[in-house]
This record gives structure tokens, C-alpha cells and sequence, in this order.
């Protein structure tokens, strides 16, 4: 009896606490699978999961009855209930894939008056919902794992953000790679394990389709203690924290010679892309080592006063010293 009512009672706090849970798992699956999603649309695509997810347990809780009997003590007893209960599971099986369309056709900016469109994301919701409430199970036991072993490991991850969409993602790769050589950090591409892969590979397409989004899970790059997987909008770094943090700013300072962006705003972009265009002329000798010098310190004096952040205040700070390092060493040896 005691066994039943202490079993009763974990019921009934994961039904309590489930929507907790299942946020707590988007967190972490966020920076694991997808990184930085648009604000705007990070809500909603959230609930196009947690609604498919919904969708496809009320399709296997008719094949399969006891995933629905698990909640039947804490539902009441009645005809009315009964009535209701099989109302509510008509309408999530019937109206959930075209809510999913909608919320699709709302992402995408389709207008209420573009009725062929909408009409088209409505039937598309079907698909949509397979594929999300499929890829969404496979999170709920990919990302557990995945934070258990970090846990178990004593690492963690951060993300860096990188325009990493349009690049090429072997590009980015190798850059990442030359970038951790400089540090002396020996860096190779490698196969990530499933756990990492699977989840990405389900919903690409629909990344894709909604967000012009692709993670790339076919390879990452494997450092000494750290492991490093692109996102569209950023990297993801993981390891121990002081090698995370020593491979964060080897990136940073490797990316002063390519034209990757590593910050977030307008402001810092294009502060950074002035960095680099100076660096360059400089190495094209369009420019002399001391009026490259001289424009890098006024871009730090004035650049970085209003409209920048402190973490993209860090990065362009890094890639100016490290362009500054350069220079001088150059006029050194000269």
C-alpha cells in the first residue's frame, strides 16, 4: 500500500510539474541541438513542439492504453467527464496539425489575406506535427543523456555567436581548426555520436524551411578537452570550463583574418568588419604598419563608447589587440 501511494504520489508530481520539465529540456535542447533562435519566433516554435508532442502521445495512447490510464486516478469519474474527455481527444487529434500549420504560417509572416498560402500551411501542419512531435520524443531522452554525461564528466558548454549560414560549413570548420593550431590546441574533425546527431537531422528541413536554419551534426571539430558543433547563429563549445573558455578566445583571435562574425548587434558587426578590413589592407600593404596602428586606435577610442554590449566590447577588444599583436611583431622583425 505505502509502495502504491509513494508511486501515486510521483505521478502526480510529474503531471504537476511537467510543463516545468518539458521547458527545462527546451533550455538545454536549444543550446545543444539548434542554438540562438529568433526571439520573435522562439515561443512559438516551442509550442508547435510541445502541441505535435501532444498529438502524437493521444495517437499512441489509442494503440497503446496505458499511457493514458497512468492519469486516469486524477481525472473524475462520470459520464460527463467521460463525454468531455473524449471531446478534448477528438479535438487534439483533429485540430492540432493545422494549429501547427498556423502558428507555421505566422512564423513565416503569410498574411490572413493570402488565403492559398494559409490554406497551404494548413495541410502542411500535418507533416509538420509528425515530424516535430517524432523529433521531440527523441529530445526528451537525447538531452538527459547528453546532460547527464557533461554532469558525470564535470564539463560544460557555451555558446559563441558566429554567422556561421552561408559560410560553408567545412570552411567554418577548417577556419575554427587554424584558429586552435595558433593556440597550440591540436584540432580534427571528427563524427559526432547520435545523441547529437539524430535530433538535428529529424527537423533540418523544417529549421530550414522556417528560420532559413540549418545545424550541421554530419561532423564537429575535436580539441584538446573541448568539442566545438556549428549552429546557424553560433557555435557551440563544450569541455572543461577553462579549455572552453581558452578555445573561445583561440576563435576569437583566429577569426581576425576571415570575415566570420562573432558578434550579435549591427554596431558590433560592423565594428568588426572594420577591424578586419584594416588588417587586410594592411597585409595587402595598402597601408603602413603605423597608419593600420593609428586606425585601430581610434576605432577602439571611438568605436566602442554607446551601442555595444560587454561581451561584444570583449570579442572586438581581443581581435584589435590580436591585429595590433600582429602588426607590431611584423615591425619588429622588420
Amino acid at each position: 500500500m505505502t509502495l502504491i501511494l509513494l508511486v501515486d504520489f510521483i505521478i502526480l508530481l510529474l503531471i504537476r510539474f511537467f510543463i516545468k520539465i518539458v521547458l527545462t529540456i527546451f533550455g538545454w535542447a536549444t543550446n545543444i541541438f539548434f542554438g540562438r533562435l529568433p526571439d520573435r519566433s522562439r515561443i512559438w516554435f516551442y509550442l508547435m513542439l510541445i502541441l505535435s508532442f501532444l498529438w502524437i502521445y493521444c495517437l499512441l495512447g489509442k494503440a497503446f492504453p496505458w499511457m493514458f490510464r497512468i492519469f486516469g486516478d486524477y481525472i473524475p469519474q462520470g459520464t460527463i467527464t467521460k463525454a468531455l474527455t473524449t471531446f478534448l481527444y477528438a479535438v487534439c487529434v483533429i485540430g492540432i496539425p493545422p494549429a501547427v500549420g498556423a502558428i507555421g504560417a505566422f512564423i513565416k509572416g503569410v498574411k490572413k489575406s493570402d488565403k492559398k498560402a494559409l490554406v497551404s500551411w494548413f495541410f502542411k501542419g500535418y507533416r509538420y506535427t509528425l515530424r516535430l512531435g517524432c523529433t521531440m520524443a527523441v529530445i526528451l531522452v537525447c538531452t538527459p543523456v547528453i546532460r547527464i554525461k557533461r554532469m558525470l564528466r564535470h564539463i560544460t558548454a557555451k555558446n559563441l555567436p558566429a554567422q556561421v549560414a552561408g559560410r560553408g560549413n567545412i570552411f567554418v570548420m577548417d577556419e575554427i581548426i587554424i584558429a586552435l593550431r595558433s593556440s597550440g590546441m591540436a584540432a580534427v574533425k571528427k563524427v559526432p555520436s547520435k545523441f547529437y546527431s539524430v535530433p538535428v537531422d529529424m527537423i533540418n528541413n523544417i529549421m530550414k524551411e522556417l528560420f532559413n536554419y540549418v545545424s550541421d551534426r554530419d561532423l564537429y571539430v575535436a580539441a584538446e578537452n573541448v568539442n566545438i558543433y556549428l549552429n546557424s547563429t553560433d557555435l557551440m563549445i563544450e569541455g572543461r570550463p577553462d579549455m572552453v573558455e581558452k578555445a573561445k578566445i583561440a576563435i576569437v583571435k583566429g577569426f581576425v583574418e576571415n570575415d566570420i562574425f562573432l558578434t550579435e548587434s549591427e554596431r558590433s558587426r560592423k565594428v568588426e568588419s572594420e577591424i578586419v578590413t584594416i588588417y587586410r589592407r594592411w597585409k595587402k600593404d595598402e597601408i603602413t604598419g603605423d597608419e593600420a596602428l593609428l586606425k585601430l586606435k581610434k576605432l577602439t577610442e571611438s568605436g566602442f563608447l554607446e551601442g555595444i554590449t560587454y561581451d561584444d566590447w570583449a570579442i572586438l577588444s581581443i581581435q584589435a589587440n590580436e591585429a595590433q599583436r600582429i602588426i607590431l611583431a611584423k615591425k619588429t622583425n622588420c
